[in-house]
């Protein structure tokens, strides 16, 4: 195992974005950066032995700060998904956040993502990240500290442990936006790619994608991924929890019992022989198929192509969406001085 960091390169303020990178002993690899603290880059192997990169993003920094390029890989917090009226009541007191998505707020505005985070090495396989937000940037109460430890084992599992502090009580939902595509290929879309989701439920939402607080079966509709199926089976289908011409773009209320650690979803893909199962003791997952990217023109990385509609997965683990606002949603409310942990883990492998 090794952890080596190198300069990543300049943004257009001229702040340096350096990158780490954690190989472990068979040479497959993960890339951090000091943006967003994000992943930027996941080297497996394919059913060949062949190292590909499975995530999506681009080979310099300063497209990672553009929002309509969709957070690639970036760190999320310190609430990810919607926010309903762009504010939360805590304790009677009403907290006014940044309205930067319709009537909402969406990823708390993106400050968390679209900075510089402080990075070390924590271990042989470790990187850890961490995030500083004084009391009230953005409105939200408290001085809040997010920190990530990404560890890399020599089994190709990427762990990511969660840890926020914050000195008054507030809200918390984080995450990373990373989007998967198994085939490490240019130009591959992940339609062919096949789908489990172990969740029966999803979360109602309302023409602005915003959650109603009811929940909904997905059986027998095409939020359906409680067997494995190629994910544009039905992508396309009409349906009242998707947008035309955007697919999915939902939360999945996790079967599993509450805040145990537990499978959430599995990826395979054919011609790769490449498997990703993800794991996590949070209650949901956000499901999204990059519907709000653009369907051609954006940039990418050589080696795998293009920040394109349907080009990359996210599986994005989460708390309800607007949990805020739905009191009988899984609670997300973290009191001061009482640190707040999760974890979720990507494990890689290959099938014959």
């Amino acid at each position: 195992m090794s952890v080596t960091k190198k300069t990543f390169g300049t943004l257009a303020d001229g702040r340096v974005v350096d990158l780490y990178t954690i190989q472990n002993a068979s040479g497959a690899s993960v890339s951090i950066q000091t943006l967003g603290g994000g992943i930027q880059s996941i080297f497996v192997p394919d059913r060949d032995g062949k190292l590909g990169d499975v995530v999506l993003g681009f080979d310099e920094p300063q497209p990672y700060t553009d929002p309509d390029l969709g957070y690639q890989g970036l760190l999320v917090g310190p609430v990810a998904n919607r926010i309903r009226s762009h504010s939360f009541e805590i304790d009677g007191v009403t907290y006014d956040l940044p309205n930067n998505q319709g009537t909402w707020t969406l990823h708390s505005g993106g400050r968390f993502s679209f900075n510089l985070w402080q990075a070390e090495v924590s271990g042989e396989n470790s990187v850890t990240v961490s995030f500083f937000s004084p009391d009230g940037e953005d409105g939200f109460p408290g001085d809040f500290k997010m920190t990530v430890k990404y560890t890399f084992s020599d089994d190709n599992v990427l762990r990511l442990d969660y840890t926020a502090n914050c000195t008054k009580k507030t809200f918390v939902n984080m995450t990373n936006h990373s989007y998967f595509n198994l085939s490490g290929l240019p130009g591959a879309t992940i339609e062919g790619h096949d789908l489990m989701i172990a969740a029966d439920y999803c979360t109602e939402t309302d023409g602005d994608q915003l959650t109603t607080g009811k929940l909904l079966p997905v059986a027998g509709t095409p939020m359906d991924f409680t067997i494995l199926h190629k994910i544009g089976d039905m992508i396309d289908e009409p349906y009242a929890q998707m947008i035309d011409g955007i697919g999915y773009d939902n939360n999945y209320c996790l079967r599993k019992p509450g805040r145990t650690f537990g499978l959430c979803a599995r990826v395979e893909e054919e011609t790769s022989g490449r498997v990703l199962e993800v794991y996590t003791d949070l209650p949901g997952v956000q499901l999204y198929c990059g519907g709000w990217l653009a369907k051609s023109g954006n940039p990418g990385k050589a080696s795998n192509g293009a920040v394109t509609y349907c080009r990359g997965l996210a599986l994005e683990t989460q708390f309800y969406p607007d949990t805020p606002h739905h009191d009988n949603f899984p609670p997300a409310l973290m009191q001061p001085g009482e640190a707040f942990t999760t974890a979720t883990e990507f494990r890689f492998s290959v099938r014959s």
